[in-house]
Order: structure tokens, then sequence, then C-alpha cells
């Protein structure tokens, strides 16, 4: 399995973090993360904007719920930080570390600032990269399963 660990830190404003090996060069991974086409596939449409420091882009995640983020900093295959908000929620702060080793990469996403929506969070990101290494593997799934992937994660209460 591509997880290495998780965390969920509630105690420090609600922080998750993610570590995941994934069998793909970081050029390919950052392709996945970063492209217009790729990020329908695991994490919503990009209605405006693109991955550049300094830039803003707008995510839809469903109808009319869009996420939009200021992009802090980004360097291409390596290093991405953004604000992250939804028009519900408050404005928190991702990271996403990349270091190839060989033919994988390590991925390191740090979503901080969740206050009590971090564990919703932690289970999110969990099928959201779930979702990237299955399009990375040319396997992609549809994010009509999205919830019930979800769901099957965390248990149906």
């Amino acid at each position: 399995m591509p997880l290495v660990n998780c965390s969920v830190d509630a105690a420090d404003a609600g922080r998750v973090m993610h570590t995941w090996s994934i069998a793909s060069p970081a050029e390919r991974l950052w392709w996945g993360l970063t492209n217009p086409e790729a990020i329908p596939h695991w994490l919503g449409r990009l209605v405006s904007g693109g991955f550049v420091a300094g830039g803003v882009v707008t995510i839809e995640h469903a109808d009319d719920y869009s996420c939009t983020s200021h992009i802090d900093g980004c360097v291409p295959g390596e290093y991405l930080s953004m604000t992250w908000q939804f028009p519900d929620e408050a404005r928190s702060h991702v990271r996403i570390m990349l270091k190839p080793s060989g033919g994988t990469t390590s991925l390191v996403l740090e979503h901080e600032e969740l206050g009590p929506e971090a564990l919703n969070y932690l289970h999110g990101w969990h099928v959201h990269l779930l979702y990237l290494e299955a399009l990375l593997l040319g396997q992609p799934k549809s994010m009509d399963e999205f919830w019930s992937t979800y769901k099957s994660l965390v248990g149906d209460p």
C-alpha cells in the first residue's frame, strides 16, 4: 500500500499529515497534482488560475461548491504551498512536498489550521490521494464513487 503514514493533531489547531510512496517519477506526480486535465480525476475541476507562485486557483469540487487557493510557493516537481478555502470554512493552509527516489516519489501533504474539521480532512485527503495514485497508475477511478469510497474508509455511521 502506498500510504506510509498519516496523522491528525487536533490540539495543534487541526493539522493533518499524509506521507505516501507513489510508484511514479516526480515529474509525472507533479503533472497529476497540477495539470488541468489530471486534476478532475482526483480532486475537482480547475475553474481558473494556474499553479505558479503568486497565482490564485479555483477548483470546483461539486456543482457550485469551489475552493479558492492562493499559491504561496511553487517549485515544479518539488514543492507546492497554498491557502485552502471553501465558502463555508475558515481559510487553512496546504503544503505538498515531493522527494524522488529511483522510480518512486515520496509525497508529504500537510494541511494546517483546520480546527474541528481536521479528522474529516484526514480521511478526505486519504481518498483524494488514492484517486491520484490510481490516475498515475493508468487506472483512474470515477469521481462519482468518491463519497462511497470515503464512507468505506471511515465507516458509515
